[in-house]
């Protein structure tokens, strides 16, 4: 919670505010910035490998297609 989010572009896309498990795997909510006026506030990307890229402990990279909207 709290880490920022970039693309493997080097895109920034915003912050992890939630990890979720609805039962298959677990799902990183992320606050996108800067939000859009219209549409999705938050994306939501499952913690696989193809998805997400790499991470520390200060920030979460995830594939590009992705973060898409």
């Amino acid at each position: 919670i709290g880490l920022g989010v970039e693309t493997d572009a080097g895109d920034t896309v915003g912050t992890v505010i939630a990890v979720q498990n609805f039962g298959a795997t677990d799902i990183i909510e992320i606050e996108k910035e800067p939000a859009p006026a219209k549409g999705m506030k938050t994306l939501m990307v499952p913690m696989t490998k193809e998805a997400v890229i790499e991470w520390d402990e200060t920030r979460l990279v995830i594939a590009a297609e992705f973060a898409d909207d």
